[in-house]
């Protein structure tokens, strides 16, 4: 694509606009002052109506073409451009767009932003590229004097995409936090208003502790915080106006504490961008990982000194960690740094298990490897140095590079540069001080590899993962309890992965996992679930050897689920809460019916009042026995606005067996005013997942991918490719799978997707063939 800042740099913004949320219109001024370098300049403007253009109080030539204005016989040098446009606002959460919510008996319009990462130029002409930095100041005028109009301008200099305005109905509070800064965070008035409270905590304590860290003060006297009920996005990092979805910021009383570490996470994330992404920028979008890799591990160090009782690191390890380990063990994987031409490819860069996750897992290498004060050090002088402006991956390692005794720019560029990671091979001495490595490959041959490792650790730091011999691991596991809990994890994570290939057996998956019926610690038992879903492949739905698999995992989690009961008890910490989690997940895919019908008699139809812990639990099990309770669960769907209540409801909807109450729920992902477009995937997934009503679910997909178009936006068009991957295990649903989305690869948006897709399955085809019968004769041999 062209680059459009070489024909005009801007300097300064000036919008005056008439937004019109019931029209849903947007038009304006926009005066730019900047740099003109050329005769004819260049502005992106996608469906917008250009009705005049002046260059320094001059009328000018111009035409619009392929989303791109070009104005004519422009002398070089300092311009003034002036440009007077209409537009429509967007209904697909991007660009200028419309949102509503139900309130008092009335429907109430919003009208949000999402501009990353290229769609500024839907809402008003601009260069819309991240290095065309500068000073925005934005007039807004709307017919409804009773909204709040919220806008992050005036602003530092900064990229188009980090731009923001929010108008509509809104309820708040406001803290100041120890360094002055007013944190204000917004909710629609349906929502309930001390549900804020929580994000403001975690907003306040996370810009104290990035200011002390990074050593450059967040430069903006406030920070806005606004819950969207249309979102398709977790959150946005607009400089001073955050914008999230509502459940990633609202916690309210009845909250659990999955909830809240997800928002407080989340918050973290956001605000860590003030800095990396928002202050500093990277030059182009094949560096998104800048921003994101940073926040993504950041967001960690943020919670957990925050609320170091959360035990925040072991959810990165059993599922950042592990995810990036999953994806990037697959021929074809996008590497961290991705080169991007095409618009349509920018929305492909945002694979969390690549850019975020694997990213993530890479900064932590290298902050480890350093030590955090070192990193600190390296951080404050490149944001002292690079700040207000653009930057690309070598100017942080090298600001890294002086507090470090190893070449970061050497070991980032192979690890990032390249896709993929080493299974380390020792030399037989079982200290991994002389070692061989290869590229771990689930579906192609494994080669040699050049990764740079300073150093070899059995803790979960490295990108990598260890072939221990039999013998190894055997010594390893009979000292279990002494390890680490991260030597534990990599025990487990690197066991798994390696057993899907001919280094080890699935088979030996089954004893395994047998040895850690009384394992008390959830992380522990995170990865066991891993397993024993991925042993889920070698068995046919609905046949006798499922039902074995089944009587198996019911046995494997029947110890500790009685030691800690199956609902929440006074005094159960974090540790206790997420095993009970996992545990009766397992025990609900075992179909423990006696555990089932103990929960279904804990149901209340008033779900708020239902204990946060155990609501999801129960809400699925009632459902599970009862589905003609259907249409009590659609109406408090319909009615609720509690976020966390709401997903509650909706995956207990998915979770029944009765096909024809299934296939009315099925029906619900045409009903985007009952199941809004940002949570139509998650609906759909959870279909598809379900064996009873998978077939149909896929035919569904098929005759309405138009429609599914339509309602998605460009970043989560490819989750259908892309998630919908992971369930198939047999060749006729490979087949169909190959006959829809083939075609479709040639969009750029879906190509690498789709192309993942076919090798993911191939090689879990491919593993079933080799290791279906060893597993069976496995589990019989366990089960006897």
């Amino acid at each position: 694509m062209e680059r459009l800042l070489k024909y005009f740099k801007p300097e300064k913004y000036e919008l005056c606009l008439d937004i019109d949320k019931n029209k849903k219109t947007i038009g304006g001024m926009v005066k730019v002052i900047g740099e003109a370098f050329s005769d004819t300049i260049k502005f992106h403007a996608v469906r917008l109506k250009i009705k005049d253009v002046k260059v320094n109080n001059k009328s000018c030539k111009f035409e619009t073409n392929d989303g791109v204005l070009s104005i004519f016989g422009v002398k070089t040098g300092s311009a003034e451009i002036l440009i007077s446009y209409d537009g429509k606002l967007n209904e697909n959460m991007q660009g200028a767009y419309i949102s509503t919510y139900s309130y008092d008996g009335r429907i109430e319009t919003i009208v949000a932003t999402q501009f990353e990462s290229h769609y500024a130029r839907e809402a008003f002409p601009c260069i819309d590229e991240p290095a065309a930095k500068a000073i925005f100041d934005v007039k807004i005028k709307t017919p409804d004097k009773d909204d709040i109009v919220l806008i992050n301008t005036p602003s530092p200099r900064m990229s188009t995409y980090l731009l923001a305005w929010v108008i509509g109905k809104f309820h708040g509070k406001s803290i100041i936090n120890k360094h002055g800064v007013k944190i204000t965070t917004y909710a629609a008035l349906n929502q309930d208003l001390d549900a804020v409270d929580f994000a403001n905590e975690i907003a306040a304590k996370s810009l104290e502790f990035y200011d002390d860290n990074f050593g450059v003060k967040y430069p903006l006297e406030k920070l806005d915080q606004v819950a969207l009920p249309d979102f398709e996005a977790g959150a946005m990092e607009n400089w001073g106006l955050v914008t999230y979805r509502e459940s990633m910021l609202l916690a309210p009383s009845c909250a659990s504490l999955s909830t809240k570490k997800s928002v407080a996470l989340t918050v973290a994330h956001e605000l860590s961008h003030q800095w990396f992404g928002d202050l500093v920028t990277m030059e182009w979008w094949d560096d998104l990982w800048l921003n994101e890799s940073f926040a993504s591990v950041m967001e960690y160090y943020a919670a957990d000194f925050i609320h170091p009782e959360y035990k925040i690191w072991e959810g990165f390890f059993t599922g950042d960690s592990l995810a990036a380990l999953k994806r990037d063990c697959l021929d074809g994987v996008q590497s961290v740094h991705q080169d991007v031409e095409d618009p349509e490819e920018i929305a492909t860069l945002f694979d969390p298990a690549i850019v975020y996750a694997k990213g993530a897992r890479l900064m932590l290498m290298v902050i480890r490897l350093m030590g955090w004060n070192n990193f600190c050090k390296g951080i404050k002088e490149y944001f002292e140095k690079y700040k207000y402006n653009n930057t690309v991956g070598d100017n942080l390692w090298d600001a890294l590079s002086k507090y470090a005794d190893f070449d970061v720019r050497k070991m980032m560029h192979a690890f990032i540069d390249k896709p993929g990671y080493p299974v380390i091979l020792d030399d037989g001495a079982g200290d991994f001080k002389n070692f061989t490595q290869k590229r771990f490959l689930l579906d192609s041959e494994m080669k040699d590899s050049e990764f740079i490792l300073p150093e070899i650790k059995e803790d979960m730091s490295g990108h990598y993962i260890l072939d221990l011999s039999d013998a190894e691991f055997e010594e390893r596991l009979a000292v279990f309890d002494t390890l680490g809990l991260e030597e534990k994890l990599r025990l487990l994570i690197d066991r798994e992965l390696l057993s899907k290939t001919e280094l080890t057996s699935s088979a030996s998956l089954l004893p395994l996992i047998w040895k850690f019926r009384n394992e008390e610690k959830a992380a522990v038992w995170n990865i066991i679930l891993t397993i024993v879903s991925g042993l889920k492949i070698f068995f046919a739905y609905g046949s006798k050897e499922e039902k074995e698999y089944k009587k198996f995992v019911k046995e494997l989690v029947r110890p500790e689920l009685s030691k800690i009961g199956i609902t929440a008890r006074e005094g159960d910490d974090e540790n206790v809460l997420r095993l009970r989690a996992v545990l009766l997940a397992l025990d609900f895919y075992a179909e423990d019916v006696s555990n089932l019908k103990k929960l279904a008699k804990l149901y209340d139809s008033r779900y708020e009042k239902l204990n946060p812990e155990d609501r999801s639990n129960i809400l699925d099990a009632k459902l599970y026995l009862e589905p003609e309770r259907l249409d009590e669960y659609l109406k408090a769907y319909k009615n609720t606005a509690d976020p966390e209540v709401k997903f509650d409801i909706l995956v207990a909807m998915t979770l029944m067996k009765d096909k024809k109450s299934l296939k009315r729920v099925m029906e619900l992902l045409e009903q985007p005013k009952v199941v809004k477009p940002q949570d139509q995937f998650y609906l759909y997934l959870y279909l598809y997942r379900n064996p009873k009503i998978k077939d149909e679910a896929f035919e569904w997909l098929v005759s309405h991918w138009d429609y599914v178009k339509k309602i998605s936006g460009d970043k989560s068009l490819d989750n259908y490719p892309r998630y919908m991957a992971g369930t198939i295990k047999t060749e006729e649903d490979f087949g169909k799978y190959c006959k829809f989305f083939e075609p479709l690869s040639s969009m750029p948006a879906l190509a690498r997707a789709v192309e993942m897709g076919k090798n993911e399955i191939q090689a879990r085809l491919k593993l079933i063939k080799s290791d279906k019968d060893k597993v069976i004769q496995e589990l019989r041999n366990v089960n006897r």
